[in-house]
């Protein structure tokens, strides 16, 4: 094999640098180079994709990392074929695979061939892929991620964030991007959604790598002025994992927002979502007064709703968030306010509730079996 032309895998060796212990503990992107002997730039453009070490690099990261090379590399199965594999073991057709989820058969040719999923869907097609090939949703993701064309788009994605985040690092300039700028309609054309939309999806990154860049300044600053050894050594250690977060700002961005965007809920669903973060629970008499059967099941497809018995005389169910609902409804707010700026967001109320980590199951002992009682009957 020429020099350079391994089939490595940049992701596999950052989830490996950054999961699996050497010597007791995990190893920066400086110790890696240093025991490889080379730069740290090596071993990070090496994590980013931009340079591909020879097969005796490889071998010598497995020996570090105490595993075979082979976990280093792309899988050797036909990577743009992952989805049709999937099908092909579940026994489908991919006629019956498109009828199965409510898509033509022309949109799910080109989820196979291009690894897309379509541009407007309610959020379930993962969930709905990983039910009719009995997997679960991350070995869906997995697939459609290691595809080719998504692999090629990624790197895209990658090398346009990179330059529109640079502008996060000047100082004393707004660091915003603009719907007229060319290289946000690229990116808005890769992510197939609306120059306004990926504009504040764009400025909502920016604005995360500016507080990065604001944190790291001041655990270097707190490293300079400590006083005591363990306080610097502290605040060091945060501002090399800032660092390193820096550095990969465009790659993680390139792999997150397409993903995100993959189970986005429509408008519909997250604001019914904020609706039940903010009012914890619905009676089922009144769920279809807020949104539609449709709406309703979607939740409940993707887990983000349960349905419980109160334990009451009255005998009526409740609808709340269950503990994944609320979790996703927390962590991905921000990102919901860039897709729809109209729906209200989650309250301060609702947020700094303490009990919300743990869920809708304060309504409950048990979820309620299906009824065949009006609004339940509907939603279910």
């Amino acid at each position: 094999m020429a020099r350079g032309t391994a089939p490595f895998n940049p992701e596999a060796l950052r989830d490996i640098r950054r999961r699996r212990r050497v010597d007791g503990r995990l190893l920066s992107s400086a110790e890696l180079a240093r025991r490889l002997g080379t730069s740290k730039s090596r071993v990070l453009a090496y994590e980013k994709g931009t340079s591909v070490p020879e097969p005796g690099r490889i071998e010598q990261l497995a020996k570090v990392f105490g595993i075979q090379p082979r976990h280093l590399c792309t899988p050797s199965s036909d990577a743009e074929n992952g989805i049709r594999h999937l099908r092909a073991a579940a026994g489908l057709t991919a006629a019956e695979t498109a009828d199965f989820l409510g898509v033509s058969r022309t949109t799910y040719r080109d989820l196979e061939l291009f690894a897309q999923l379509p541009a407007r869907h309610d959020g379930t097609v993962p969930h709905r892929l990983a039910a009719a090939f009995s997997v679960n949703v991350r070995t869906v993701h997995r697939a459609l991620t290691s595809h080719p064309e998504a692999v090629r788009r990624r790197a895209e994605l990658t090398r346009l964030l990179d330059a529109l985040f640079a502008r996060a690092h000047e100082e004393f300039q707004v660091a915003a991007v603009h719907v007229d700028e060319p290289d946000l309609k690229t990116v808005a054309a890769l992510l197939r959604r609306p120059v306004g939309m990926t504009c504040r999806l764009v400025n909502h990154e920016i604005g995360r790598l500016r507080g990065d860049l604001k944190e790291r300044a001041l655990a270097r600053a707190t490293a300079a002025y400590a006083q005591s050894r363990t306080d610097m050594d502290r605040a060091s250690v945060r501002a090399e994992l800032l660092s390193e977060r820096i550095e990969r700002a465009a790659i993680a961005a390139a792999s997150a927002l397409p993903r995100f965007l993959s189970e986005a809920m429509p408008s519909r669903q997250w604001r019914l979502t904020v609706r039940l973060l903010n009012g914890e629970a619905v009676p089922e008499q009144r769920a279809l007064h807020l949104a539609e059967p449709e709406v309703w099941r979607a939740l409940m497809h993707r887990g983000l709703v349960e349905r419980y018995r109160t334990g009451g005389d009255s005998g009526g169910d409740l609808f709340a968030l269950s503990a994944h609902g609320v979790s996703r409804a927390l962590n991905e707010a921000r990102l919901y306010a860039c897709l729809y700026p109209r729906v209200p967001t989650p309250s301060r109320q609702a947020r700094q509730r303490p009990y919300l980590t743990r869920g809708a199951h304060r309504w409950a002992a048990a979820p309620s079996p299906v009824h065949g009682r009006s609004g339940a009957a509907a939603i279910s």
